[in-house]
């Protein structure tokens, strides 16, 4: 919506920077939480770890009793009986190997979907502000590669870290029982392997969350990519995106080797004080069997604990970095669960009446900043059955009251009523329940038509579809496609014209019945044709609702109820279109700029000699130079995207927008685009190159489908011999309009 332009800042809808990041050992505390929320699979995995490492730690204790006692006093019924006790512990190390992979499997699959079900209801809950301020490719990742790496560091990760780690604990104790002597040693050698690889782990941290962060945005780029393809393709963007997305690559992998790097460092130099305490203790083990000491069952028993402890050091080391990867993705995850709603429902709210008398704005207040006020004390009743229109130029306030009927916002001060029920007062299912809403970009789901119809009222049966399609007056060409109602109408509802998405939007409110609909722009990016077409069926089947429409574009709400006219965030005049008409006001002025233009079915505009009299600078012309200048104008079209012209072309045509939707922006701190307004029916613009072929200083691009009538100088040199003030008219507008716009520039510079 065109007037919301910034948040609320007291809204906390994203964590700040820095927020929910935590110790590796906070981590891998949150971890074994979120295993635990499935406590038997859990215990039963905990067991089978347990399982796996007393065998382990059963091994080499074997060892003194097969070399001390069964071979050298050659006892068979000795050695049978250990061998038989290894074969039985290893099938039971082999089944809880198998109980293990089971368990983890069933609780990593399990908490991936919990968290992916909790994040999606999360953003369920989430203001239009929270997407439009948060990076698509981080909502994305999270969804994707950071799920997948919090479920291998549960799968893979957390099991390996906790068995090896009890594995090095346990076999230290067993090294003091076995030798003193030898456990002091490798005591004295252990906190290498603790401390060596400290210096690499906040560095593996720090690069992988940049990597991640990278990774993401890069994500966002191309999906970006994606949506906005025409513009690219028009505006010839194509190698200033491939440079862009070049240097976010390069950013990338320079990110991603140091976090390989370091993180490879910490398994490495772990192994490496591994090797130094294995090497000490074989060599004073070694010296004490020799001295007498040690038997040599012992000293095997020792090693083999010893080489317990080097293979769980390097499996370790293995576990380390899916648990940090684990981190930094749960970090990103838990900010994005850590998004409060925008607008909870409060504790004791109820649910709201179905509407019979009303809907208000009482003295509303608004601002998305604290320092640029929206609404002003804005006061509107919208009565139950009534179609109203709010209308006024871009930036007025009208999408700004949609979007606080609609309780997409709070109101920063005042109240909204829906039959003297403050709207905080009931619950947004309630309110949800009662109204439908028809938008200028018209959302479709990449599924069949009668699922994007069936979206409007999850029961419906298909009967009700196809009435409501009818309805809507898309029935029939529904019935041509080759699917019928199955047909997918494929992502965005790419494979249908505007027309056709606007009436399947229709066709969902309607089979909705709302008591409320509300109409945003809903057919002002269609062609004529088409949207007198829409217009009628919405006035036909939206008899016994109340209708809350906001448009710039009049022709079609003449016959409204009530016209609400806005002009910076207030209301300055109301009525039926005759009334306002009659007091030649806002919206007597707006009625004038929009007339007069006449658009054929093939999409040619032409103006009318009474309609070019009201530019200022025609309007002392004779009827007999404005006749030529009709007749000398010729017909443009644009399509969304497309630009008209761009800051530093030379200057040679003048425009008047006959219907449409333009935007005006330049390009400031390189290449960063600042918007400095709209354009819509009746403006004007480019007069300056009537005169002289400076070049633009900004650009103008179409919004939406749009049609311009335009001049160009040599035809208007033709026109001043016939009329010698002409050009004086034009140079003083002209230069009045430059100075304007020098102005808005700078404000945006400044800004």
């Amino acid at each position: 919506m065109s007037d919301q332009t910034a948040a609320p800042k007291k809204e906390n809808s994203k964590p700040a920077d820095g927020e929910h990041k935590t110790s590796f050992w906070g981590f891998i505390g949150q971890a074994l939480g979120l295993a635990f929320t499935y406590r038997l699979l859990a215990s039963l995995v905990a067991l089978a770890l347990l399982v796996q490492i007393g065998f382990n730690l059963l091994m080499p204790l074997s060892y003194r009793y097969i070399f001390d006692k069964a071979i050298v006093n050659k006892d068979m019924p000795l050695l049978a009986m250990l061998l038989g006790i290894l074969a039985v512990g290893f099938l039971l190390n082999a089944g809880a190997g198998l109980m293990q992979d089971f368990g983890t499997a069933t609780i990593g699959s399990r908490i991936s979907k919990s968290l992916q079900e909790r994040m999606f209801a999360n953003l369920q809950k989430q203001s239009t502000d929270f997407f439009s301020k948060t990076p698509q490719g981080d909502i994305v990742a999270c969804f994707g590669p950071d799920v997948m790496a919090i479920e291998t560091a549960l799968v893979r990760g957390l099991p390996s870290f906790c068995m090896r780690l009890v594995t090095i604990v346990t076999s230290l104790v067993l090294l003091f029982v076995i030798e003193w002597r030898l456990a002091m040693v490798a005591l004295v050698l252990m906190p290498m392997i603790a401390f060596a690889p400290k210096p690499f782990g906040p560095r593996a941290r720090k690069f992988g969350r940049s990597r991640d962060d990278l990774q993401s945005g890069n994500a966002g780029l191309v999906q970006e990519n994606l949506l906005n393809h025409l513009t690219i393709r028009t505006f010839n963007l194509s190698k200033y995106r491939e440079q862009q997305f070049g240097e976010r690559l390069t950013r990338l992998q320079e990110d991603d080797f140091r976090a390989n790097f370091f993180t490879s460092m910490i398994g490495r130099s772990t192994n490496v004080a591994a090797g130094f305490l294995q090497i000490g203790v074989l060599g004073v083990g070694a010296i004490l069997a020799v001295m007498g000491f040690l038997t040599t069952g012992l000293l095997i028993a020792f090693i083999g604990l010893l080489l317990n402890i080097g293979g769980a050091t390097d499996n370790l080391t293995q576990a380390i970095p899916l648990l940090v990867q684990g981190m930094n993705s749960y970090s990103r995850i838990q900010k994005l669960l850590g998004a409060q709603p925008a607008l909870p429902d409060s504790p004791t709210a109820t649910a709201l009446p179905a509407i019979q008398e009303n809907l208000k704005l009482q003295g509303v207040e608004f601002a998305y900043q604290a320092d640029h006020p929206i609404l002003r004390g804005v006061d509107i009743e919208i009565p139950a059955g009534k179609t109203v229109a709010i209308v006024g130029g871009s930036g007025s306030g009208k999408s700004t009251v949609l979007s606080l009927l609609m309780r997409l916002y709070d109101p920063n001060k005042g109240k909204i009523l829906l039959d003297n029920v403050d709207l905080r007062d009931g619950t947004e299912a309630s309110l949800r329940a009662q109204t439908s809403v028809v938008l200028q970009n018209t959302a479709l789901f990449d599924t069949s038509i009668a699922e994007n119809i069936r979206m409007g009222r999850l029961d419906a049966t298909d009967d009700e579809i196809v009435a409501a399609a009818k309805d809507a007056g898309i029935h029939d060409l529904i019935e041509t496609f080759p699917d019928g109602y199955q047909s997918v109408v494929g992502s965005q509802g790419g494979s249908l014209s505007g027309g056709q998405r606007q009436r399947i939007a229709i066709a969902r409110a309607l089979l909705r019945n709302p008591r409320i609909l509300f109409l945003d722009e809903a057919t002002s990016a269609l062609d004529a044709h088409t949207e007198a077409e829409i217009g009628a069926t919405l006035d036909a089947i939206s008899a016994d609702w109340t209708v809350v429409s906001v448009t710039h574009r009049f022709t079609h709400i003449t016959n409204y109820d009530l016209i609400i006219v806005m002009e910076k965030g207030q209301v300055v005049e109301s009525g039926t279109h005759e009334e306002l008409l009659a007091k030649d006001g806002r919206y007597a002025m707006l009625w004038r700029k929009q007339s007069g233009f006449t658009i054929t079915d093939d999409g040619k505009a032409s103006v009318s000699v009474e309609r070019l009299r009201g530019i200022p600078f025609l309007s002392e012309c004779s009827d007999e130079v404005l006749q030529k200048l009709s007749k000398s104008l010729v017909s443009e079209s644009f399509a969304a995207g497309k630009p008209v012209f761009e800051e530093g072309e030379p200057g040679s045509k003048f425009y008047i927008v006959a219907r449409g939707k333009l935007e005006n922006y330049v390009k400031l701190e390189g290449d960063k685009e600042t918007p400095l307004g709209m354009l819509d029916d009746g403006d004007y613009f480019g007069e300056m190159a009537l005169i002289r072929p400076v070049p633009r200083t900004w650009s103008v691009r179409a919004v939406v489908d749009s049609t311009c009538i335009s001049l160009d100088r040599q035809q208007f040199m033709e026109l001043m011999d016939a009329d010698p003030k002409l050009k004086e008219a034009v140079t003083t507008t002209a230069y009045e309009r430059a100075a304007e716009w020098t102005q808005a520039i700078m404000e945006a510079a400044d800004a």
